[in-house]
């Protein structure tokens, strides 16, 4: 497929997708959405309940504090560039990932590491930018040489489209771009590609549900793969009275290629690492599993860690294992 025709595709997923989140808002004028300075009194904190500012109006209402009074819910941890919730709130995410290859695969072993900031901001009660990729990697894989460099960048919008406080649930859908500006020498060989997605959260008391679809979509069929992708995030609360904003998390994760490239003559396709344009993928899939814990230690500042491993064949793909480890410091 061709640059325009991938493009035009790209323009109408946009405008479907814009099509939904209009019609979705305006059946959901009757919905109960938190506002203002509130704060989920289901939300339970290790330090702190309490929050450092109040919500005073700065430029105009919802810029910077969002959408409040879904405090209580865990945000995921694993998969952290494409699995993005339905929340709109300003705040930085700091993140380490340990990832480590099959000696069986094509890449024949090894490791990278990465060290990434995202940043979000709201920019007004429903409407949030997010910057999602960026970072510094340290590659040492058997069949490339040793290195380290900087990773592709990649940003975006996301519209919160449905809020129910009442039902405890909430949905997003947006769009992000991916530049093919990282260094090659660290495995960045992706292209410029667009990821419309659709997000979702659902809690039942102490219990919480996060999903997200991603679709990938190359500005070059030839340079990337189209790639499907789905996230699973499930916590619970376990002791909020003994250990208060501590909860276990359980999470799966799946990437479908959908079409082969022609940049790489391979046949791992780069997860959601880098878009490699593999020419041997087409049909095939990498599903993951992590466990691990999320701890709120008060309104503005989390911690996480989970250890993820593939479920699938190690060998057909660069999902080995890997440990997924964040602090997030929130508005």
């Amino acid at each position: 497929m061709n640059a325009p025709r991938t493009i035009r595709t790209a323009l109408l997923l946009a405008v479907g997708m814009a099509t939904s989140v209009a019609m979705a808002q305006e059946a959901d004028t009757k919905a109960p959405v938190p506002k203002g300075d509130t704060l989920s009194p289901k939300a339970t904190f290790l330090l702190s309940p309490k929050r450092w500012h109040e919500d005073e109006t700065i430029g105009w209402d919802g810029f910077l504090s969002g959408l409040r009074g879904y405090e209580h819910f865990y945000n995921p941890v694993g998969q952290p560039i494409f699995f993005e919730t339905p929340f709109n709130n300003t705040g930085v995410r700091f993140l380490y990932l340990h990832h480590t290859f099959a000696d069986g695969s094509t890449l024949g072993g090894g490791e990278v590491n990465v060290a990434a900031v995202q940043v979000r901001v709201a920019l007004t009660e429903r409407l949030g930018f997010i910057a999602i990729k960026d970072g510094y990697s340290w590659l040492n894989a058997g069949v490339l040489p040793e290195d380290n460099g900087w990773n592709e960048i990649g940003a975006g919008l996301k519209y919160t489209f449905y809020a129910d406080a009442e039902q405890d649930m909430v949905a997003a859908a947006g769009v992000r771009i991916i530049l093919d500006s990282g260094e090659d020498k660290v495995a960045q060989w992706g292209t410029s590609e667009v990821s419309p997605f659709i997000s979702f959260a659902k809690g039942w008391d102490r219990f919480h549900l996060i999903g997200a679809l991603t679709y990938r979509i190359p500005f070059d069929d030839d340079d990337g793969n189209q790639v499907f992708m789905w996230d699973l995030h499930a916590d619970f609360e376990i002791a909020p009275e003994t250990v208060p904003g501590l909860a276990p998390v359980v999470e799966l994760h799946g990437v479908h290629y959908m079409t082969d490239g022609e940049r790489l003559g391979l046949d791992v396709g780069g997860l959601d690492y880098a878009n490699f344009g593999s020419s041997d993928v087409a049909g095939s899939s990498v599903v993951w599993a992590g466990i691990g814990a999320r701890w709120k230690l008060s309104p503005h500042m989390s911690v996480g860690a989970v250890y993820e491993i593939g479920l699938t064949d190690h060998d057909a793909d660069i999902m080995r294992d890997r440990v997924t480890a964040d602090f997030e410091i929130t508005w």
